[in-house]
């Protein structure tokens, strides 16, 4: 009984000194409790938000999509109201890359918005703007994307290539092969390289595509790199 009446007094003080913790220490802890009850009303408000712009993100990424990919009609045709249509690849390439870049600075937070910049590069390439292509594909290679980031490189790659800055290409080419993603594979990247260096540089062109062949057998990538070595018809270009 006795060690009974101890043990509970022991309790009765750790009680009575919790209690006078709780009292005196009791704005604190209203204030941590409010504290995170905000942080977590915070943090569901932007998942909302976000959840929300990436919807809207997607829907004019889409729209845009579909002026790049508009058909063409010839010069002095009526224009079909149902369907939009453009006249040339430069006219119709012009308005998807306007389209895209609304997309991208609007949305400039969601993942549509970040393709919607690699694909305003693009479109502007494919207008022959080319100063403002090498600008837009220069921001989304930066990207915290990897692959979005490096589908830009190896479109910038390309307009290099096509601007007779082969050294330049080569060097997106070759970081591209050592740093591969699910968007850009290493040979994919080696295939361009070797690509370019046939009318440069055809041994070092049949030393990647030899390379290709023995790090890739049986894969769609050895039979290009086959095919290139035996001087064969090129097979349609691969997914990576």
């Amino acid at each position: 009984m006795q060690g009974y009446t101890r043990r509970q007094l022991k309790q009765d003080k750790f009680a009575e000194g919790t209690m006078s913790w709780a009292s005196e220490h009791q704005q604190t802890l209203l204030w941590s409790i409010g504290v995170l009850l905000i942080v977590a009303v915070a943090a569901i408000s932007l998942f909302a938000w976000n959840s929300r712009q990436t919807d809207q993100a997607n829907l004019a990424l889409s729209k845009a999509i579909r002026i790049f990919n508009a058909p063409l009609r010839q010069a002095g045709t009526p224009a079909n109201e149902a369907i939009q249509t453009f006249t040339s690849i430069m006219e119709r390439s012009k308005a998807a890359e306007k389209q895209f870049k609304d997309v991208a600075d609007k949305y400039s937070l969601t993942k549509p918005g970040k393709i919607a910049g690699y694909m305003a590069g693009v479109a502007a390439m494919q207008a022959g703007d080319n100063a403002i292509a090498e600008k837009q594909l220069k921001s989304s290679a930066d990207a915290r994307d990897k692959d979005i980031a490096a589908l830009a490189k190896m479109a910038l790659a390309t307009l290099y290539r096509s601007t007779n800055r082969q050294s330049d290409a080569a060097n997106i080419y070759k970081d591209l092969a050592d740093h591969p993603t699910d968007t850009v594979s290493k040979p994919a990247a080696q295939l361009e390289l070797a690509s370019m260096y046939e009318s440069t540089d055809p041994k070092q062109a049949a030393n990647l595509y030899q390379q290709i062949q023995k790090e890739n057998p049986s894969t769609r990538a050895a039979q290009i790199a086959g095919a290139k070595l035996n001087k064969g018809e090129n097979p349609a270009a691969p997914s990576f």
